[in-house]
């Protein structure tokens, strides 16, 4: 990890640092005024991306990310929050975000700034991925050793089965289509809604933050990546469903075609592929310490999340 230099923090702040600190995966920027948190990046077309639909959206009126300074090439500073990151098992704490998510989206549609340069791996093709990824992982259960492997045989191929099932209703209905058009528009996604990045400050104000995943793709990923890890967290309980989608449709409505994509996409078992494939994979990230307990319980829920998907009475 390498440490900036004072002086290059110094002409980016316009104010002399007083401190440089590590801090978690990044650097803590000490000032006589605030604290900043400092990242590295090894893409500077990236980031120069993001900088220009910072400023777009902010212009538009989306101001719940924190405020960027730059070098425009390596580091990108934003200041430290004072605050807590939101649990998703808090109820008044999910009200806030998500409404927060549904105005991201909707001030992030038909933006000016261009796309960036290459192929872009959409929710569609991720969906495909992680399916064949899984699959790959089930060839493996076999040999796997330990309770990873154990419960694998047990549950992976019932929740493999869930898949496909799903990913044949998902391309009956248009959502490959509907997955380009959003992109072809200019629909802003932030594709990385763990709860961490989210952060409740100390005068209860909601922060989304960590945008290096973000690109034009189908909003419906980020609804249904964070209506996922809620109901998971809650298990699958109704009234969270309902709250999540009232407070989500305040903002930013759903189309009756988004609404069939989002029931369908809630019984693709996406954590439970996620994390499986994390371990199995020896991703950075992933330990069975943190990752196996989860797993555990998603197997333990499965019963109550198909149950509860074919009930769904929000709509």
């Amino acid at each position: 990890m390498r440490e900036p230099r004072q002086v290059q923090m110094e002409q980016i702040l316009h104010t002399a640092v007083r401190n440089i600190t590590p801090y978690r995966k990044h650097w803590c920027i000490e000032t006589d005024e605030e604290k900043w948190i400092a990242k590295r990046t090894r893409f500077p077309l990236r980031l120069k991306w993001w900088i220009q639909v910072d400023q777009e959206l902010r212009r538009r009126g989306f101001t719940r990310m924190p405020p960027i300074r730059s070098d425009g090439v390596h580091w990108m500073l934003t200041p430290f929050i004072e605050g807590k990151t939101v649990s998703y098992s808090q109820m008044d704490e999910v009200e806030k975000i998500v409404p927060v998510l549904a105005h991201f989206h909707r001030i992030g549609r038909g933006l000016r700034t261009p796309p960036e340069q290459g192929a872009a791996f959409l929710l569609y093709h991720r969906l495909h991925d992680r399916l064949v990824r899984f699959y790959q992982v089930m060839r493996k259960a076999p040999s796997l050793q330990g309770e990873l492997g154990e419960l694998l045989r047990i549950y992976g191929k019932d929740f493999y089965l869930d898949a496909v099932k799903a990913w044949e209703e998902l391309k009956w209905l248009p959502l490959a289509s509907l997955n380009h058009e959003q992109r072809y528009r200019r629909y802003l996604t932030h594709r990385d809604l763990a709860s961490h990045n989210w952060i409740i400050d100390s005068q209860g104000k909601p922060w989304l933050i960590d945008f290096e995943t973000a690109d034009y793709d189908c909003q419906l990923g980020d609804v249904w990546q964070i209506a996922s890890r809620i109901l998971s967290e809650n298990n699958w309980s109704e009234k969270w469903y309902s709250k999540i989608f009232l407070a989500y449709e305040s903002v930013r409505p759903l189309s009756a075609l988004e609404k069939r994509i989002i029931v369908i996409l809630l019984s693709f078992p996406n954590e439970f592929f996620r994390e499986s494939i994390g371990l199995v994979e020896k991703k950075k990230g992933y330990s069975i310490r943190h990752s196996l307990p989860y797993l555990q319980k998603l197997a333990a829920q499965r019963d109550r999340w198909r149950q509860q998907i074919k009930q769904i009475s929000y709509w």
